[in-house]
């Protein structure tokens, strides 16, 4: 309620201490301890107990067999797929374009290191500040690669005119 109360204040300037807020609090206080104090019924159990099991039982497969679980374009549909097709796909096409080369190393940790000595370096030499440095001086835990939007996708036909 006083995050609630501090956001009324700052958006509509309605004081914290109102009296309106005290009947709205007093109301929500009453409304969530009739929600969570009622027991549910034995269909809303059963029904919980189900889908908790049906849950639990597709991530114990998910883990046994390798999947590739994702969202398709922008539909919001979910595809599952095996793994195996995926990589099948993915060399077909890149023999066919001719386009894409798997690297045999992650260039990432290079790239981080290289970052971190040149900071180091200029940091030593003065020509950076220490405010400056923290703020630039990369988190190894937070980093990762680009994805790469602009790969084109194989199922759309582009005409060219």
């Amino acid at each position: 309620m006083n995050k609630l109360a501090s956001d009324l204040y700052r958006q509509h300037g309605l004081p914290t201490k109102a009296s309106i807020i005290k009947k709205f609090s007093d109301q929500l206080e009453i409304i969530f301890n009739q929600q969570f104090s009622t027991s549910l019924s034995y269909h809303d159990i059963y029904r919980t107990r189900k889908d908790l099991k049906t849950v639990l039982s597709i991530k114990r497969k998910l883990k046994k067999i390798p999947v590739i679980i994702r969202e398709s374009d922008k539909s919001g549909i979910i595809h599952v797929g095996y793994k195996s097709d995926y990589d099948k796909k993915v060399l077909l096409y890149q023999e066919k374009t001719q386009a894409y080369a798997e690297l045999s190393s992650n260039p990432l940790m290079d790239t981080f290191y290289k970052v971190v000595h040149l900071l180091n370096d200029l940091s030593t030499k003065r020509q950076i500040q220490q405010w400056q440095y923290k703020k630039m001086i990369l988190n190894k835990e937070k980093i990762e690669l680009a994805y790469l939007y602009f790969i084109p996708k194989p199922h759309k036909v582009i005409f060219l005119k």
